[in-house]
């Protein structure tokens, strides 16, 4: 599993070449770093573009067709490979490496196993066609727990630290951390997880306040917004009412219902939610297209 380092100041700039294979670094993916003042790195290799300093970055989306697809022959309790036919995307070799495949449906379902890591090309799994079979093999100790059947159902995930890219707005993957800027194309670097750290500010942040993830601006931070749920309801009675709502940028919005008996007004009686995942904490806001300084607390360092 990750290790955790211990570093000096500095050692979160080191990056490191990619051995060729799709996940061999110095260490495992996602290993943590923690520097004297606390702040938190894990190792990623980025997907093959250099790295830009201060960007909020994510995993690789999932594949549709590496998701929820059937088991082609079934694996007995204390197998130490999982297979399944793939929908009408390839898979190049390893790129699951150090990921996972879990039983989402039917026989076995509800478990996790991890994938082996690459110490050498294929040692994860194989290249896998379009609509052919991936077979992966399960990290050292992983074995399967619930005998699986050819109507299992399976689902690859990626590591996400492997390949991450800057996000996308909105996200369309798990985030993977803040990028100190000093990786060339193909290199394993620190991304930071936890603690302060500039990042790319969408909108006027306000000091104080939680920051999410971007929903226009990729790679950028913008003041945390929840959503009302959207839609219509009739209102009996209302002849002409309304209300203001304030938002945090002290923009104020007018629902309102105006007719006779009956009128359709916005029906904010549901729950509300996030439209983009948390990401921290803003200590010091600065200019819009700016970098701000912000507590980086719901990363999952």
């Amino acid at each position: 599993m990750p290790r955790i380092l211990f570093g000096p100041h500095g050692e979160n700039n080191s990056t490191y070449a990619n051995a060729g294979n799709a996940n061999l670094g110095r260490f495992e993916l996602g290993s943590r770093l923690i520097l004297p003042d606390g702040r938190v790195y894990r190792l990623c290799l980025n997907d093959g573009t250099a790295e830009v300093a201060g960007n909020l970055y994510q995993s690789v989306a999932p594949v549709g067709d590496h998701t929820n697809v059937t088991a082609d022959a079934a694996r007995s309790i204390g197998a130490v490979i999982v297979s399944a036919t793939l929908g009408a995307t390839s898979a190049a070799a390893d790129i699951y490496a150090e990921g996972a495949v879990h039983t989402n449906d039917a026989a076995g379902e509800g478990y996790f196993y991890r994938i082996r890591r690459a110490n050498t090309a294929g040692a994860a799994h194989a290249l896998a066609a379009a609509s052919a079979i991936l077979t992966v093999n399960l990290q050292a100790s992983e074995t399967v727990q619930v005998a699986l059947t050819t109507a299992s159902e399976v689902t690859f995930s990626r590591n996400r630290f492997h390949a991450a890219l800057i996000h996308q707005s909105p996200p369309t993957a798990q985030l993977a951390g803040v990028s100190p800027g000093v990786a060339a194309a193909d290199r394993f670097y620190w991304s930071q997880v936890g603690g302060e750290a500039a990042v790319l500010a969408e909108g006027t942040l306000l000091a104080g306040l939680p920051v999410q993830a971007g929903i226009t601006v990729n790679g950028a931070v913008e003041n945390a917004k929840r959503r009302v749920r959207s839609g219509t309801t009739a209102v009996t009675g209302i002849t002409d009412s309304g209300a203001l709502l304030t938002d945090q940028d002290g923009a104020e919005v007018n629902i309102r219902a105006i007719g006779n008996t009956v009128s359709t007004t916005y029906d904010i009686s549901a729950g509300i939610a996030y439209n983009a995942p948390l990401v921290g904490m803003c200590i010091k806001a600065n200019a819009s297209s700016e970098y701000g300084l912000i507590d980086l607390t719901y990363l999952g360092n």
